[in-house]
């Protein structure tokens, strides 16, 4: 009799989830023949400024693949839609689902620009802080570093400056750009830097050289070796020196030396 009753409720409980299953079925193929309400999109702008608009993304979205509330659920192809707004160079992420209530809802997340990049070609791209190279649209300024002087963006844009490898070493404008993150990257994550500095330009012989929002005076970086050593020596010189002597004394301060500053009038 026991033996009955376990095999009952196994044969119960069986009849039960296949039931379960294609009660899902049944309400998942309703839910796709539903319309779509609508599209909403959401950016997460990583504390910087805006590079694009949700409605901008919305337009571009529906004059591809045309208004969402003229289509059934099971008409959206979410991953192509996510594909799409992938190739935009200034997006690093995207995550796409339709809600119960039949919405489409797109949440974005913006890559951050660390630099201004304007080559000695005069051709501008924004670099972010994960080393990708942005188009620059002019309805869209970002404040950040800018980063001028002698070198060439041969990196096409939505292309990483790291993805070339070992190939940088033998490229100077490659390594020009590792710099320039390195230290754009630095001074942005700096409070009193940051507040400090607005300028990197690089020099014929690719040194870098620094310029100042006070603009009474430049500063000689040479390359990116010692960089905490060295911004921690012109900090000290700031509180030390300059605060006493005033911003205007010197033309030009010179970091390039180790464990040193040499200043010129």
């Amino acid at each position: 009799m026991k033996t009955f009753l376990k095999i009952l409720f196994l044969i119960l409980w069986i009849a039960i989830a296949a039931g379960a299953v294609v009660l899902m079925g049944f309400s998942n193929k309703l839910h796709k023949e539903k319309p779509c309400i609508g599209m909403h999109i959401t950016t997460d702008y990583s504390g910087s400024d805006p590079l694009f608009t949700n409605e901008g993304l919305k337009q571009s979205l529906e004059s591809t693949f045309g208004k969402t509330e003229k289509k059934t659920l099971a008409d959206i192809d979410l991953e192509r839609m996510m594909r799409y707004l992938k190739m935009n160079p200034a997006i690093e992420q995207v995550d796409a689902y339709i809600t119960v209530e039949g919405k489409l809802d797109i949440k974005v997340k913006q890559c951050k620009p660390i630099a201004r990049l304007i080559d000695r070609n005069g051709n501008e791209h924004y670099l972010d802080v994960k080393g990708k190279i942005l188009p620059v649209d002019p309805r869209f300024p970002v404040r950040v570093m800018i980063a001028n002087g002698s070198y060439v963006v041969t990196v096409p844009d939505g292309s990483s400056i790291f993805a070339t490898g070992k190939k940088k070493h033998e490229d100077g404008n490659s390594l020009t750009l590792t710099h320039i993150h390195a230290l754009s990257a630095f001074i942005t994550h700096d409070n009193v830097l940051c507040a400090l500095i607005e300028q990197i330009s690089v020099k014929p012989d690719g040194m870098l050289q620094l310029a100042t929002k006070a603009g009474s005076h430049t500063i000689e970086f040479g390359d990116t070796n010692d960089m905490k050593s060295k911004f921690d020596n012109l900090k000290t010189f700031y509180r030390q020196g300059l605060s006493k002597t005033g911003w205007d004394k010197y033309r030009t301060i010179n970091l390039m030396y180790k464990n040193q500053i040499v200043c010129t009038k």
